[in-house]
């Protein structure tokens, strides 16, 4: 994913303000997580359906997630990755552990 005003090169920053984590906690990198997840219920399912034959498309449920790697050092962002699903949830353990192995994939430490 790439921000609109990050054309360039990778150079996130949180800025030096995260050395209160670093410090706090005694850590060189912190790991920030967003995971937010909506289902279609039975009857939303149903108009879904109902609106596909007329060929209309109606949204469902949908997975997205991010996550940071923060170097508490100097606020920089080492590593990021997007998580965007449209099925699944988060409540089954299956499709939850789809999802963060989605969201960690090439996170090398």
């Amino acid at each position: 994913m790439v921000l609109p005003s990050k054309k360039g090169g990778f150079d996130w920053t949180l800025g030096n303000s995260v050395t209160t984590l670093r410090n706090r906690y005694n850590a060189d990198y912190a790991l920030f997580i967003h995971m937010r997840d909506s289902f279609a219920s039975a009857g939303r399912a149903v108009a879904i359906l109902a609106a596909a034959i007329l060929r209309v498309g109606l949204q469902g449920g949908q997975q997205i997630g991010f996550a940071s790697l923060v170097d508490l050092k100097t606020g920089e962002v080492s590593w990021f990755n997007l998580h965007r699903a449209g099925s699944g949830d988060l409540r089954q353990e299956d499709s939850s552990n789809e999802a963060i192995k989605s969201l960690m994939k090439e996170l090398q430490i």
